[in-house]
Order: structure tokens, then C-alpha cells, then sequence
């Protein structure tokens, strides 16, 4: 396997790990993979910075008595020539909930580990 092949193996693998963080309501398991400056733009538009305000916001989604449980599913994922930033897009969808969409994510790998810099969210419901 080629580098580039492994580096979009690694991020699969983070993204099927954040993925399994969402079911079990886990936000220290989903934060994991956010940098401190994370920029998070919702499926209807809602800008959120930052890894706190983003932890603060998903902990408060997991405390509901029926929290949406959602996954992202890629379909491309592009690593940079310089090797340390990706680009990564699919779709998502609820499967509690009737929302989907598309989404886009930036990857950048710090310290041999690639963690999302930012994630865009578009409901197309």
C-alpha cells in the first residue's frame, strides 16, 4: 500500500471511530478528532468555533431523552501533495431523524495523527 493509500486509510479509520463516538453518545470520543480551533457550519447554516463551545453543544445534544444520532458516510477523500491537509466529503444522514445531506471536512495531520480543522453541513431536507 502506497502512502497516500494509507493516509486515507487512517482517516476512514477516524472518521468510522468518530462515527461509533455519535452512537454511544460519547463527546470526548467525537471531540478527539477536532482541533483545538475547530469551525463547525450546521445542515441549516449555524457557524460554531471552537472545541469547547462544540463540546458544550454536543453534550447538551447527547442529554436530550431522544438524541439524533446521525453518521457521516465518505465518499471521496483527497490528500494534500504536502501530506498534511485532506479534504474529505459524503453525505450524512439521521437515523432517528428524517435529515440528511451533504457534507465537506478538513483534515490536517498533526503529530502523525489527523484530526478535523473544520466541517461543512448541508441539510438538503
Amino acid at each position: 500500500m502506497d502512502q497516500q493509500s494509507k493516509e486515507v486509510t487512517n482517516i476512514l479509520n477516524s472518521r468510522k471511530a468518530s462515527n461509533a463516538a455519535i452512537i454511544n453518545k460519547d463527546v470526548a470520543g467525537v471531540a478527539k478528532y477536532w482541533m483545538k480551533d475547530m469551525v463547525v457550519i450546521s445542515g441549516e447554516g449555524t457557524p460554531y468555533v471552537g472545541k469547547e463551545l462544540l463540546i458544550e453543544v454536543w453534550s447538551e445534544m447527547f442529554a436530550v431523552s431522544d438524541p439524533p444520532v446521525f453518521e457521516r458516510i465518505p465518499t471521496i477523500i483527497t490528500i494534500g501533495e504536502s501530506g498534511i491537509l485532506a479534504w474529505e466529503t459524503g453525505t450524512w444522514h439521521y437515523s432517528n431523524a428524517r435529515f440528511r445531506g451533504n457534507y465537506s471536512a478538513m483534515w490536517r495531520k498533526i503529530n502523525g495523527f489527523w484530526i478535523t480543522q473544520s466541517e461543512l453541513f448541508v441539510s438538503l431536507d
